[in-house]
């Protein structure tokens, strides 16, 4: 385990360099093209947007690096904001409207974890259907509700730039920890790599893949919560697309579809690749479809690389 785990750093290593270069010459690139994309504002604006990608796609850091898959972040993003509008219009306290929203994240992650370790069914098919589910629920709470007009004291959370981007930055420094100084965490590598070879370590995977999924579900939670302050509205349309943004966020910041690679700085640099491309973009006058389509073809550059690496490492 301990090669499998230097082998690992290595790639992760490697895999970095290349989504800090690849962020490094959009970034070039824009400045030079359109000169107001290299101002501090847009800068500011840049970090700002990635907060909700980023929250978001901390959870599929962990999942996707212990080799798992959760396509339902996006729907239990919207029913998490949605919990939040319903507990803010029923009057109750600021406080205990964070617990329960991050409580209710972690529980559908739970659950999802739940699902996929107890019947054993492919993490595609089962938060698939755990996305619809999680979609029909928010739209049966929604309904009929006006969820806006939250108190200032809950608009704080989002309002600004400082505390989101703190909130970000402190939620990626745990993950880190969490990937690199507990047990939890190495062991996440070791299942990714070899689901099987862990479980003949004596790694205990369908008890850490429970607990990586409700991980998941509580950085949905919190991704949410800050969404919510920031509009000062919810509603049961939101999320539509988020986990594909969050998992390709993911992956083009260097964590492996196949598992075993990846970490919380990686995952840092793909959501501001993601958000940097879309920036700049936006300065040139090009549409959003065409900033969709950069992005996919970003995604499956990345995963070509993953793959072509891969390879080599088979071979070597």
């Amino acid at each position: 385990m301990a090669l499998a785990i230097s082998t690992t750093a290595k790639s992760q290593m490697r895999k970095g360099f290349q989504s800090l270069l690849g962020l490094i010459i959009i970034y070039v690139i824009f400045s030079i093209m359109s000169p107001t994309f290299r101002s501090f504002d847009t800068f500011k604006t840049i970090l700002t947007q990635a907060v909700i990608l980023g929250t978001l796609a901390a959870g599929p850091t962990i999942v996707l690096i212990s080799g798992g898959l959760d396509l339902s972040i996006g729907s239990l993003f919207c029913l998490v904001a949605v919990c939040v509008g319903w507990m803010l219009i029923s009057g109750i306290p600021i406080f205990w409207v964070v617990v329960f929203a991050l409580a209710i994240g972690a529980a559908c992650g739970a659950l999802n974890g739940l699902l996929i370790v107890g019947t054993g069914i492919p993490a595609f098919i089962g938060t698939l259907g755990m996305m619809k589910a999680f979609r029909g629920l928010a739209e049966i709470l929604a309904r009929n509700k006006d969820m806006s007009q939250f108190p200032e004291s809950f608009q704080m959370i989002g309002s600004g730039y400082l505390i989101p981007i703190s909130i970000m930055a402190v939620t990626f420094i745990l993950v880190y920890i969490f990937l690199t100084r507990t047990k939890l965490g190495f062991s996440c590598y070791a299942i990714g790599g070899s689901n099987e070879v862990a479980r003949l370590a004596g790694v205990p995977v369908k008890k850490y893949y429970f607990i990586y999924y409700t991980l998941g579900g509580l950085f949905a939670g919190l991704s949410a919560i800050i969404q919510s302050s920031r509009l000062n509205f919810t509603n049961s349309s939101w999320g539509n697309g988020m986990e594909l943004n969050a998992i390709a966020a993911v992956i083009i910041g260097g964590t492996s579809l196949s598992g075993g690679i990846g970490g919380a700085g990686r995952t840092v640099i793909g959501v501001l690749i993601i958000n940097a491309l879309n920036a700049g973009l936006s300065h040139m006058g090009v549409s959003s479809s065409w900033q969709r389509i950069s992005i996919g073809l970003v995604i499956i550059f990345a995963v070509w690389l993953d793959f072509m690496q891969r390879q080599r490492e088979s071979k070597a």
